[in-house]
């Protein structure tokens, strides 16, 4: 009896082992590919810009890149020696302390090209401490709140919260400290210009100036002027630096065409600046700290200010005063006013009709 209910029921049986097996397999799949692997898991960065020492920067099509710290000072060892623009720097240490993945985008090196991350389009930036290399990155393009970054021999593409490839893809005097002269304005104690269009010197008397040289010239000068031509010079900012081949004499830095010299009470000697001749591209010329090999480059305007005229310490001239309103029209309405040529036209025409109709001109 047992053996005749087993041979009816066992094709419903086997069918429902089966479905149940089937179950088993699917969920166990499902389960494997929801399971990150351990090529898939997003990692935790942690890099404290406390410990790191130095950064290796390669941009695409570009040379390298070194930045070290020295004596608790950054510079730029490679592919020259000089000081590093510390706000450039900063920025590039805080967004790597701030590094966070925050998902996969890729995992394919087919889709390397595309995300900017490959060999030739991203920016490759390798991290140390010491000796000890802390973390190699492959930046790559931004889109959708997410830098996508490489990490290490991960194949993998990761989104990266945030902007994060403009705080190194910069060109190598972005790197460098381009501060011609950095101080307080306040501490300059007296300035002096030499130049073909005058000499004139200003030294601070309380928190006015008084002329030194060029007073003739000056006559009744403006001491806000003086001030800011001072203000300017403290913080002078250069564009960019000479290229290293450009000689002394081709910087035209051998006989200068003007010189500006300061002394402030934060210096122990004067800082005297040297500007040079005109650089091939228009609008720009070579500048030097007098004793110091770099050779900057400044624009015109810059220029232009380290080598002024009398006039450019004269007061600013004086406004005209604003013209009066016009009286309103009567009844207080803005009637509409014609050039004269339409209101000539229209005499001419009311005259013509006046003669067609045989009327006499009033």
């Amino acid at each position: 009896m047992l053996a005749v209910e087993w041979r009816k029921n066992r094709i419903a049986i086997g069918a429902l082992v089966f479905f149940v097996l089937l179950g088993l397999t699917a969920w166990a799949v499902n389960s494997r590919n929801r399971r990150p692997t351990t090529d898939g898991e997003i990692p935790t960065i942690e890099l404290d810009r406390e410990t790191i020492t130095a950064l290796e920067i390669t941009r695409p099509g570009d040379g390298r890149v070194v930045l070290s710290k020295v004596d608790d000072a950054w510079r730029v060892i490679e592919p020259l020696d000089a000081t590093a623009d510390r706000n450039n720097v900063d920025s590039a240490l805080n967004r790597l302390a701030e590094l966070e993945l925050s998902r996969v985008v890729a995992t394919k090196p087919d889709h390397y090209a595309r995300l900017q991350v490959d060999d030739e389009n991203a920016v490759r930036v390798t991290v140390r401490a010491g000796d000890e290399t802390l973390s190699e990155l492959m930046v790559g393009k931004y889109g959708n709140g997410m830098t996508m970054v490489r990490i290490d021999e991960r194949s993998e593409v990761f989104g990266a919260s945030g902007s994060l490839r403009y705080a190194f893809d910069r060109e190598l005097k972005a790197w460098r400290d381009r501060k011609v002269v950095s101080m307080k304005p306040e501490d300059v104690q007296s300035i002096r210009f030499e130049g073909p269009k005058g000499t004139f010197a200003f030294e601070r008397e309380g928190e006015a100036w008084a002329a030194r040289e060029g007073n003739k010239a000056l006559g009744k000068f403006d001491p806000k002027q003086v001030s800011g031509k001072v203000s300017s010079t403290a913080r002078l900012v250069a564009s960019d630096f000479a290229a290293p081949d450009i000689s002394e004499a081709r910087a035209g830095l051998t006989e200068p065409r003007a010189t500006v010299t300061l002394i402030s009470t934060e210096n122990p000697g004067p800082i005297v600046l040297e500007l040079g001749a005109a650089t091939e591209q228009s609008g720009e010329l070579y500048l030097r700290r007098r004793g110091e090999p770099t050779v900057y480059v400044i624009s015109q305007y810059l220029a232009d200010r380290l080598q002024p005229d009398a006039a450019a310490f004269q007061p600013p001239p004086s406004k005209p005063p604003p013209a009066s309103p016009a009286p309103p029209p009567v009844g207080g309405q803005q009637q509409p006013q014609l050039p004269p040529e339409v209101m000539e036209q229209l005499r001419e025409q009311i005259r013509a009709q006046q003669e067609q109709q045989g009327r006499p001109q009033r």
